[in-house]
C-alpha cells in the first residue's frame, strides 16, 4: 500500500515538474515575439519574392496580377472573359436622375403574339424604355434581364437581350416547352447606374475588402487581404500555387504568414458614391425592377409534329 501510495506521489511530482517547463517555454517564445524580428517571404519593389527580416523593410505598392505571365491559352480565355463582360455603355456625360432610365414608364411588346407558336420557334420581344419624365431614351446600357417561364410546369429559360443603343432593345428566346408561356423582363441596373460602377470599377478596385487571422499560442492578429494592397508595408504572399492566382495579406507585426488560420469578408468601403450617383441606385425605383408589357404578356405554344422534328 506505502509502495502505490510513493508512486502516485512521484508521478505527480514529475506532472507538476513537466507543467512549469511548458509554461517556462511558452513566456519565453512570447517574449521572443514581442523583442525579436520574424524571418519572412515578402516581395520587393521589383516585384520579386525574397526572404529576409520584416523588419526596416520598405517596398513600393505592388499587385500580384500585374507580375502575372500568361500562357497563349490563358490569354484567350482572358480575352474572352473580359469580351463576355465588356458593356457599350454610351458616353453622354452626367445625366439627371430624372433622365435616367424609368422601369415603370417602360414597356416591352411581344411581336406576333396573336400567333401560335411551336416547340422550338424563336419568340421576339421588343422592349423601349423610357425616363422619369416619361420621354424616350435615345441611348441604351441598361441592364436588361428577360425570361420566358410556365407556372404550371416549374419550367423556365432566359433570353438573350440584343442593344440597339437607340432606347430600344430586342430579346430572343427559343420556346422549350408547349402550353402558355409567360414573358417577364426587369431592369437590373440603368445605365447611368452602369457607368457609375465601371467609374468604381476602375478607380477602387479594392471597394471590397478581406481579412485573415492569424494566431499562434495566444497571439492573435487580424489583417486586410487583397490582390492589389496598397502602402509600403511587408506581405504574405498567398498566391495559389496551381492556379496562379494572386493573394495578399499584410504581414502581421509579431506571428509569421504561416500562421493564418482563416479568411473571411471584411465588408465594404462606405461613402464612394455622391448623392446624385446614389440616385441611381434606389431599391424600389429602379434596381431589379419589373418592366410592364404593352398588350399581351404570353403566347399559346404548341407541339411539334412527329414528321416535323
Amino acid at each position: 500500500m506505502w509502495t502505490n501510495f510513493f508512486k502516485l506521489r512521484l508521478f505527480c511530482c514529475l506532472l507538476a515538474v513537466l507543467m512549469v517547463v511548458v509554461l517556462v517555454i511558452n513566456v519565453t517564445q512570447v517574449e521572443y515575439l514581442d523583442h525579436e524580428t520574424v524571418s519572412a517571404t515578402f516581395i520587393d519593389s521589383s516585384g520579386q519574392f525574397v526572404s529576409s527580416q520584416v523588419t526596416g523593410i520598405s517596398r513600393n505598392p505592388y499587385c500580384g496580377y500585374d507580375q502575372q505571365t500568361l500562357s497563349s491559352q490563358e490569354r484567350m480565355e482572358e480575352d474572352s472573359l473580359l469580351a463576355a463582360l465588356h458593356r457599350q455603355v454610351p458616353d453622354v456625360g452626367p445625366v439627371p436622375f430624372v433622365k435616367s432610365t424609368d422601369p415603370s414608364s417602360s414597356y416591352f411588346v411581344i411581336l406576333n403574339s396573336a400567333a401560335f407558336f411551336k416547340v422550338g420557334s424563336q419568340l421576339e420581344v421588343l422592349v423601349h424604355v423610357q425616363d422619369f419624365q416619361r420621354k424616350p431614351k435615345k441611348y441604351g446600357g441598361d441592364y436588361l434581364q428577360a425570361r420566358i417561364h410556365s407556372l404550371k410546369l416549374q419550367a423556365g429559360a432566359v433570353g438573350r437581350v440584343v442593344d440597339y443603343q437607340n432606347g430600344f432593345y430586342k430579346v430572343f428566346f427559343t420556346l422549350l416547352w408547349p402550353g402558355k408561356v409567360k414573358v417577364s423582363v426587369s431592369l437590373v441596373h440603368p445605365s447611368e447606374g452602369i457607368r457609375v460602377l465601371q467609374r468604381l470599377q476602375e478607380d477602387k478596385p479594392d471597394r471590397v475588402y478581406f481579412k485573415s487571422l492569424f494566431r499562434s499560442g495566444r497571439i492573435s492578429e487580424t489583417t486586410e487581404c487583397n490582390v492589389c494592397l496598397p502602402g509600403n508595408l511587408p506581405l504574405c504572399n498567398f498566391t495559389d500555387l496551381y492556379t496562379g492566382e494572386p493573394w495578399f495579406c499584410f504581414k502581421p507585426k509579431k506571428l509569421p504568414c504561416s500562421s493564418r488560420i482563416t479568411h473571411f469578408k471584411g465588408g465594404y468601403l462606405k461613402g464612394l458614391l455622391t448623392a446624385a450617383e446614389s440616385a441611381f441606385f434606389q431599391s424600389g425605383v429602379n434596381i431589379k425592377m419589373p418592366v410592364n408589357s404593352s398588350g399581351p404578356d404570353w403566347v399559346t405554344v404548341i407541339p411539334r409534329r412527329i414528321k416535323e422534328t
